[in-house]
């Protein structure tokens, strides 16, 4: 149980501190159209993300028979793989003065305003590999004693959401302050940071599952 909780909250802590063109739009609907807008818009940036994990576990489910162990080493493989290859980009991409407008965000509907953080937070297909390789590793995962594979999966990727949600919490009612440290240079740094904690997180999980594909042999 507390393996559980220190992944699935540390893995949830990971997903908030990614800071791309959604965060500076969060924190400035926050800051110019108030704390419940910016609910609002997370609660889409939320929806969009259990979209791709659906298409992310359905796809992953098809590919492999997860009741038999010998394929839980290329769950490991490739979502070592993804991570590696997701915290390389991370480490690479460089975070401009460009500014991300909430003015974009005109509508005063609540209901329109999570439908643009819904595909604001779409949009970006990186976020698709990210949670392919989230599944893949979280199959490959010890399953819980008192629950199926597939319902352990389930609480890893609850836990997942409430911690990354609680956080956007967090940034929200802290809007102000955070816009004014997170300066491009301290995002630059941040971002280098997070991308080589995925690349080692990556090669974990590869090593683990070359480790396992070679005693299956």
């Amino acid at each position: 149980m507390i393996n559980f909780l220190a992944t699935g909250v540390g893995l949830g802590l990971l997903l908030s501190i990614m800071l791309g063109p959604i965060f500076f739009v969060l924190l400035e609907t926050s800051i110019k159209k108030g704390i419940k807008a910016a609910l609002f818009l997370d609660l889409g940036i939320l929806l969009s993300d259990l979209m791709y994990i659906s298409i992310a576990y359905i796809f992953v489910s098809q590919v492999a028979d997860f009741k038999t162990s010998e394929h839980i080493y290329w769950l490991h493989i490739v979502g070592g793989v993804v991570f590696i290859i997701f915290g390389y980009l991370t480490i690479k991409k460089k975070r401009s003065k460009r500014k991300t407008q909430a003015n974009d965000l005109k509508t005063n509907n609540y209901f329109g305003t999570v439908l643009k953080g819904f595909f604001l937070n779409a949009v970006n297909p990186g976020l698709l590999f990210y949670w392919f390789g989230m599944v893949g590793i979280l199959r490959g995962k010890e399953k819980l004693s008192f629950c199926s594979p597939d319902l352990t999966v389930v609480l890893y990727i609850t836990l997942i959401l409430l911690t990354f949600f609680t956080i956007d919490v967090f940034k929200i009612f802290g809007a102000k302050k955070l816009k004014n440290v997170l300066t491009p240079a301290w995002m630059n740094i941040i971002n280098r940071v997070l991308g080589i904690i995925l690349v080692c997180i990556g090669a974990v999980f590869l090593f683990k599952g070359i480790l396992q594909g070679l005693e299956t042999m």
